[in-house]
């Protein structure tokens, strides 16, 4: 269907130029509202359905959604299914924006749109009232959202259509059946019927003057308890001597009370002369009571007993029961009958209010009456306890709760959870009022801070102290190079290096200068170098030697000879051409302020070269200074 209508049609003027879309221009107005008239009449012909055009709307209203009339602001707007309480009647009492009276079919503009009010149309914009993808079935008035269709039926009911869903296999627009109901969904209600048991959960003991008292009350028991049992909390009316244990009679438990409380009637069959049911007058002056909290019975008189009187257990009227229901026997067997009738409201069942409240096993709410005692049903308060037991070990995770805001929103965010130390002179300690104040990191944390998975590493927790340990661990000493022998300067595809040649003695002087200071005692050295090969083959091996000159604190007598730790320094290393390998010598002891003479030599052997063929490349050498 065209969704507007063209009231002015704009011919041609004097001056436009002469174009097939501005001579055409009068053609296309009146095709279209042609077309309009056309759909229009068959829609009414067809009685299809029935529309109130061109009517003003909310502008937030949207195709597709439910509507209703709001005579103050003279235009329609999104249906919402509501009620309100009447402080002055005490009831409740429906909103107009309850009475939907149809569907926005299109929107023409912000303000201005059609509303199908009854009848089938194709809607595709029904996704617009939908959460979800479309049902085919029955739709209720949302209770909660304005504009919004529901399919489970809530207890405020108002239906509204009938979603047919896709009938033409060449086409996707969904087929709606719009049909609002209004009408007072208050008076919707259920009747309910019950009996109740007719015996005394406990031992029942009767004096001299016809008085009955149920003594050893069993709670668990479904039937009659002493009225001021602690199971009904205190809510005995007054004058009231027997209690009927809802609790334990669970199809009754889940339905009671009645809406309204006056809506109900208690049937006694007391199971003589065939006489069958009469109703129980009920109230203060009654035999029973029935309100909010429970069934009351108000006389302990043996004649007015709800049980029978050698029936006191639940296993003897199991057996009453069976023995009744036996069969054809004349006359016919009777026995006692208790039966509660009554209704509930629709909109005040236990789909729509609390008819009993209570915190779940474990959790820190309490539920309380104006006392502040415990208690499920009537007035009540909820109280939050925040002293919240701590449950070991302790969890892993940055994310912690930081802030409330709103009242209600809790805010959380990342915080150091742990700091572990990624080199040996960064030491770290904690404390913490808990037990541990370090973990063990995981593989995969280790692996995701770059550590190696197999070594141990402790995240510190807590109060951390971060200490930085200049205890020595290794110091690098820079050569001073003091004398070459047959050993050549070299510069090698823009690589400098010093060579060994092959086939002769060759040899390099070098000095280490021990800081005099900030190292502490106990120090060792090692030579490190970086040896390359020009060619293929074995390394041969290079002869290391050193000299140590101590520092001297009064004139004192130099060492005129080399010692040699490691007369081979290096042992048979097979390299590629233009392979580096790094090669540590054996420890030997220094002292602060020391001077370390290191002789490299590349020896004949009895005279001889040795069998590498190429030269032997010095890429680096250095002192390494380290404690014991």
């Amino acid at each position: 269907m065209n969704n507007k209508w063209l009231y002015n049609i704009r011919h041609v003027a004097p001056g436009e130029p002469v174009k097939s879309e501005i001579v055409g221009r009068p053609d296309r107005a009146l095709e279209e509202r042609t077309s309009y008239l056309k759909e229009r009449l068959e829609a009414a012909e067809a009685g299809r359905a029935l529309f109130d055009t061109d009517v003003t709307i909310a502008p937030d209203v949207l195709a597709g959604q439910p509507v209703y009339w709001n005579y103050s602001t003279q235009r329609y707007e999104r249906a919402i299914a509501a009620v309100e309480a009447d402080d002055s009647t005490q009831t409740l009492i429906v909103q107009p924006s309850s009475d939907c009276v149809g569907i926005l079919y299109a929107k023409k503009s912000a303000n201005l749109g059609d509303v199908v009010l009854y009848g089938i149309v194709k809607l595709p914009e029904i996704t617009n009232a939908i959460t979800g993808a479309p049902v085919a079935g029955r739709y209720y008035l949302s209770a909660t959202d304005p504009g919004k269709l529901v399919k489970q039926r809530p207890a405020v009911t108002v239906p509204v259509c009938l979603l047919q869903g896709v009938k033409d296999n060449c086409a996707d627009d969904p087929w709606i059946v719009v049909m609002p109901q209004i009408r007072d969904f208050l008076e919707d209600h259920i009747h309910y019927r019950f009996e109740l048991e007719t015996v005394a959960a406990g031992i029942v003991e009767e004096d001299v003057d016809g008085h009955c008292t149920i003594t050893s009350p069993q709670p668990t028991i479904a039937g009659w308890l002493p009225a001021n049992h602690a199971i009904f909390n205190g809510k005995a009316p007054a004058g009231a001597v027997f209690g009927y244990n809802i609790s334990e009679h669970l199809a009754l438990s889940r339905v009671w009370p009645p809406l309204p409380i006056q809506a109900v009637a208690m049937l006694w069959d007391k199971g003589q002369e065939l006489v069958g049911a009469t109703e129980i007058p009920l109230g203060a002056t009654g035999a029973a009571i029935c309100d909010t909290f429970g069934i009351w019975w108000m006389s302990d008189c043996v004649a007015d007993l709800p049980w029978v009187r050698d029936l006191s257990s639940a296993s003897s009227a199991s057996s009453d029961s069976s023995s009744s229901s036996a069969g054809a026997e004349c006359p016919r067997e009777e026995r006692m009958r208790v039966i509660v009738v009554y209704l509930r409201m629709l909109l005040g069942n236990d789909r729509s209010v609390v008819t009993s409240l209570k915190p779940a096993p474990g959790s820190p709410i309490t539920v309380v009456n104006c006392e502040g005692l415990a208690a499920t049903t009537g007035d009540l308060e909820l109280d939050l306890n925040l002293e919240l037991a701590v449950i070991p070990p302790n969890v892993s995770g940055a994310k912690v709760l930081k802030r409330v805001e709103n009242h209600y929103n809790l805010r959380a965010g990342l915080v150091t959870e742990g700091i572990v130390s990624g080199s040996p002179p960064i030491v770290l300690t904690s404390v913490s009022e808990e037990p541990a104040a370090s973990r063990a990191l995981t593989n995969a944390e280790k692996t995701a801070l770059g550590f190696d998975p197999d070594d141990a590493i402790t995240a510190y927790q807590g109060l951390v102290k971060i200490t930085f340990d200049d205890t020595l661990v290794e110091r690098e000493i820079s050569p001073q190079i003091i004398r070459l022998s047959d050993v050549v300067e070299r510069l090698y595809v823009d690589i400098p290096y010093l060579g060994f040649p092959a086939g002769q003695d060759s040899h390099i002087r070098i000095r280490l200068n021990v800081p005099s200071s900030g190292l502490g005692t106990g120090l060792t050295m090692r030579v490190r170098t970086q040896l390359f090969g020009r060619i293929t083959g074995t390394l041969p091996d290079l002869a290391l030697s050193h000299r140590v000159l101590s520092r001297p604190s009064s004139p004192a007598l130099m060492p005129l000879i080399d010692i040699s730790p490691t007369p081979v320094f290096t042992t048979g290393i097979p390299v590629v051409q233009d392979t580096a390998v790094e090669i540590m010598s054996a420890t030997f002891s220094v002292d602060e302020g020391d001077t370390v003479l290191v002789t490299i030599r590349r020896p004949l052997i009895l005279g001889n070269p040795d069998a590498y063929l190429g030269e032997v490349g010095l890429l680096r050498i250095s002192g390494i200074i380290a404690t014991t």
